[in-house]
């Protein structure tokens, strides 16, 4: 299983990572809406299933095991009357591919199959892998009409309704295989989506320390793909992949995942996007102005009867404090940002639509710490909008190292949540 951020992960790359994200938990404040204040989810209707998650990592009696934040469990896929889920296992030595299965009534998700123990003892240290993880492999699955699901990562892999899985064309794209040389080329596979009868395929790619986006398309469900074009914008390539794909009949949205301000948090930045109406054969470009220092795309949805584009800015005079990012569009191609003061603190890291096709937005915030050597700790919340967009209705999901980051709507109408540990249910 592959990062979005290209090559599989060492743990010891993400102890750094970590260890920065520690440092900078505690710069800034939540503010209002950052968890503890919120009204709990229940009052919107979901049910907490405590530890209903199975661990990405293994754990004991002492040890209730760490997952780096953007690792373990990512998607959620409807499948039958429940979800499947894809993400991460933390083996010891690296991040291998991971599915949990959900249970009858869709109150627990267990990772199928099995971790096994890492029998190795008698292998060098340095030449130990740990367990090779399971499941389908991919950074993203696309349910198919035919009732199977296709998995994109460097290669598309399809799993048919019967279990079986084959492998299909492989991304003519260079991924790092060894993260420790972080300078070298490599790519992402960011979103992917089914429009009609034809998958796309969306990411970045590095090459010489220069990434840009790239778009695919495949008209025989993933067993062969070429690359679409995409435009400049302002007659330049946008430095940053497609984070996400919006989709409605045929038309296609596609928006960039990093401002040029999300990094430097310069005090304006740009966001690049494209637009299809031809089910992603042919796209038009344009850039989103006047993007707060921080800005970050995570999700793009049709809801509500309009384009929808959630993620994150940083609050003014702090670093990686994150408020939520909602942009909207009547046609795709003009785009307004929601005043979200009122919705209190938090990232948008994950959405999906509710069975009247209204937003249902899920993100957490950092907790204040009361010392800087206090693990990092986060606020989950799940956002519903009303038919206009004008307001919201919050609520919160508890505060832990482990939130949630993922939701999905079932074929029965209810709405899951899930994190490492938890999931909620409405």
């Amino acid at each position: 299983m592959r990062t979005r951020g290209g090559g599989l992960t060492t743990m010891t790359s993400l102890a750094t990572i970590a260890a920065l994200a520690l440092a900078l938990g505690g710069c800034g404040s939540t503010g209002t809406g950052g968890g503890t204040g919120d009204t709990s989810a229940t009052a919107l209707g979901f049910k907490q299933y405590a530890g209903a998650v199975d661990y990405p990592t293994m754990t004991g009696p002492h040890d209730t095991g760490y997952v780096a934040p953007g690792e373990g469990l990512r998607q959620l896929v409807p499948l039958g009357d429940c979800a499947l889920g894809l993400g991460t296992f933390a083996n010891g030595y690296h991040y291998v591919n991971v599915n949990w299965t959900g249970s009858a009534g869709c109150t627990r998700l267990s990772i199928t199959p099995k971790p096994t123990s890492d029998d190795a003892t008698d292998v060098p240290g340095s030449m130990r892998s740990g367990w090779a993880g399971g499941g389908l492999t991919g950074d993203v699955v696309v349910p198919w009409d035919d009732g199977s699901l296709l998995a994109v990562g460097a290669a598309v892999t399809r799993r048919a309704a019967n279990g079986q899985q084959t492998r299909l064309a492989t991304l003519p794209l260079t991924f790092n295989a060894h993260p420790e040389q972080e300078t070298a080329d490599d790519a992402s596979v960011n979103t992917a989506v089914r429009v009609g009868s034809r998958l796309l395929i969306g990411g970045g790619q590095t090459i010489d320390k220069t990434e840009t986006p790239y778009v695919f398309a495949s008209d025989d469900a993933g067993r062969t793909v070429s690359r679409v074009p995409l435009p400049a914008v302002d007659g330049l390539q946008p430095s940053t992949p497609v984070g996400d794909f919006g989709v409605n009949g045929a038309e296609v949205v596609a928006v960039g995942a990093a401002a040029t301000n999300a990094f430097d948090f310069h005090s304006t930045g740009t966001i690049p996007f494209w637009h299809s109406t031809d089910s992603g054969s042919h796209w038009t470009s344009g850039q989103i102005v006047g993007m707060p220092p921080g800005t970050q795309v995570r999700r793009v949805l049709y809801a509500s009867g309009q384009w929808v584009a959630v993620g994150g800015y940083a609050r003014a005079g702090a670093v990686y404090d994150s408020l939520p990012l909602v942009l909207t569009s009547q046609d795709g191609t003009h785009w307004d940002r929601l005043d979200t003061s009122a919705m209190g603190a938090g990232e948008i890291t994950a959405a999906t639509v509710d069975s009247s096709g209204h937003p249902v937005l899920v993100g957490s915030s950092v907790r204040p710490k009361s010392k800087p050597e206090a693990p990092t700790v986060w606020c989950g919340a799940v956002w519903f909008g009303d038919p206009t967009l004008s307001r919201w209705k919050r609520g919160g999901l508890g505060c832990s190292q482990d939130p949630p980051g993922a939701v999905a709507l079932l074929s029965d109408g209810r709405i899951l949540i899930a994190g490492n540990r938890d999931l909620w249910l409405s």
